[in-house]
């Protein structure tokens, strides 16, 4: 038997008021990623989101790592998904791609002015600023959002395609 979860395709900004609220509650999310041979892989991660534009963006700092670059590499398409003990879920779908050297800079201080707890200051994990050894920013941009209240049908927004 197949069950379908419900939701609801409604326009972006009816979605994201749901989604902001969880995400903004919760913070922390899982990321999944895709290895070049198609397994998925599972971190930790902090987005700073901006809820304004065509499509949620976010900002996430991560470490240059050579798994993460090559996941990456293969295929930019990620996974955050966000839950909470009460059962409110978002889950964003998005591209991801790096943000150029000469634009850390500008993220980082995006990052740190971003106000608590969304936002922080990157310099906890590079006190030497964002021109440290390893620093690197990613940019996700959402192509499909379901924000789900306890108990509730979901919130479903898609990007048109391009």
């Amino acid at each position: 038997m197949v069950v379908h979860m419900p939701s609801t395709l409604l326009p972006l900004d009816e979605v994201t008021a749901t989604a902001r609220e969880i995400v903004e509650r919760i913070v922390w999310c899982t990321v999944t990623t895709v290895t070049p041979d198609g397994a998925p892989r599972n971190r930790l991660m902090h987005p700073v989101w901006r809820w304004d534009g065509d499509a949620p963006e976010a900002l996430v700092t991560s470490r240059l790592t050579p798994i993460k670059l090559r996941h990456l590499a293969a295929n930019p398409h990620v996974s955050c998904f966000y839950w909470d003990p009460s059962h409110d879920t978002a889950a964003i779908d998005a591209t991801a791609e790096w943000v150029p050297a000469e634009d850390i800079p500008e993220a980082w201080e995006t990052i740190r002015t971003t106000p608590p707890p969304v936002g922080f200051d990157p310099a906890m994990i590079w006190p030497d600023g964002p021109t440290s050894d390893g620093v690197g920013i990613l940019r996700f941009t959402a192509h499909r959002i379901v924000a789900t209240k306890a108990a509730q049908p979901g919130l479903r927004w898609t990007a048109a395609p391009t």
